[in-house]
């Protein structure tokens, strides 16, 4: 596949500078790129990259002299970065058969709809429903009663326990575990008895759900997660949690039972959410945070216990100061001691 410099500014809607008759062949980053490619600067401080690059062509967010790629001006190169990379590779992206693998196992009471694959030794249990354009790779578990929406793919070794709901256009990665039981006990007699776990769990179409994820179905009712929603590998999300709309959640966070997670909240690496509690609409969590209260709508909050980020900042700054400030405290002593002396 081949594209000039400028189609791709109209797809983009961009303006050209150089050649725009200049082919390009592929997408890469600054540093990898080669004849052929495009790439893209975020902003003017990765603007002398470019002076060595040797890609075709650049996106950029405002002009720059003295290099030899052909340049793209758009107020957002990133995005128009990522508008153009799902058009290459849309069209090297290869597209299972429809059908079941012979080594596959897809019960008779399974419902499968037009192109659905399901690859080598996955498993589709009885009442699941899976819908159009849906892809099953190798060694995937799909549970009774399952249903997952059109165009969702599963990758090798994903699991979907039984009654769960998957929607449409989701990515499901390898080992992630959807519908596993809920952590709940109860201690009885110096013992501790299992809860048993008989909710679902429920998520919104255009989901990405990374690696070795797990998401544990409700006790009673559903865990759900909220449309355009994208989870990070490693990721814990525990039972009857409600994640809204189009949040974002990076790798190896946890976030434990009946917690409520609004629209448009970002949660960092390695973050920490007690149960119980909600994160309003647009609040942010910084990397490594344990959040222990209720954050408001909005809020950016960090450290252990979470607390207003700019208020964590000033304590951050206090903290690397301690060693000096107790130096001056014992000097402060040592003289008072002195002075105490004299007086007697």
């Amino acid at each position: 596949m081949a594209l000039t410099v400028e189609e791709i500014a109209r797809l983009v809607g961009g303006v050209v500078t150089g050649d725009p008759a200049t082919e390009i062949t592929g997408v890469n980053g600054i540093q990898e790129a080669g004849p052929g490619d495009l790439c893209f600067a975020r902003g003017p401080k990765y603007h002398p990259m470019l002076l060595d690059c040797r890609a075709s062509a650049a996106l950029v967010s405002e002009p720059v002299e003295g290099i030899s790629p052909a340049t793209i001006l758009v107020a957002r190169p990133e995005q128009a970065f990522v508008m153009v990379l799902h058009l290459f590779e849309s069209r090297k992206a290869h597209v299972p058969p429809a059908g079941a693998d012979p080594s596959a196992s897809v019960s008779p009471e399974a419902v499968l709809g037009a192109g659905v694959h399901v690859g080598p030794r996955a498993v589709v249990e009885a009442g699941a429903r899976l819908d159009d354009g849906v892809v099953v790779h190798a060694g995937v578990y799909v549970g009774r009663n399952c249903r997952i929406g059109a165009g969702t793919v599963l990758y090798p070794n994903a699991v979907l326990r039984e009654e769960s709901v998957v929607g449409k256009g989701c990515i499901i990665h390898s080992g992630a575990c959807i519908g596993s039981d809920g952590f709940g006990f109860v201690p009885v007699e110096g013992a501790w008895r299992k809860i048993p776990q008989v909710g679902t769990v429920e998520i919104g179409d255009d989901v990405e759900i990374g690696s070795n994820t797990a998401i544990d179905r409700a006790t009673f009712g559903v865990t759900r997660i909220g449309s355009g929603t994208k989870i990070d590998n490693l990721v814990q999300i525990g039972h009857n949690v409600r994640i809204g709309e189009h949040c974002v959640i990076a790798g190896t966070a946890g976030i434990a039972g009946s917690a409520v997670i609004g629209n448009h909240v970002r949660i960092g690496a390695s973050a920490g959410v007690a149960g119980h509690i909600t994160i309003g609409d647009g609040a942010s969590i910084g990397a490594r945070s344990g959040v222990m209260k209720s954050v408001p709508a909005g809020a950016v909050v960090s450290g252990f216990p979470a607390t207003d980020h700019e208020a964590q900042k000033r304590i951050m700054v206090g903290v690397t100061r301690l060693p000096e400030l107790l130096k001056r405290l014992r000097r402060a002593e040592d003289r008072l001691a002195a002075l105490e002396e004299k007086g007697e």
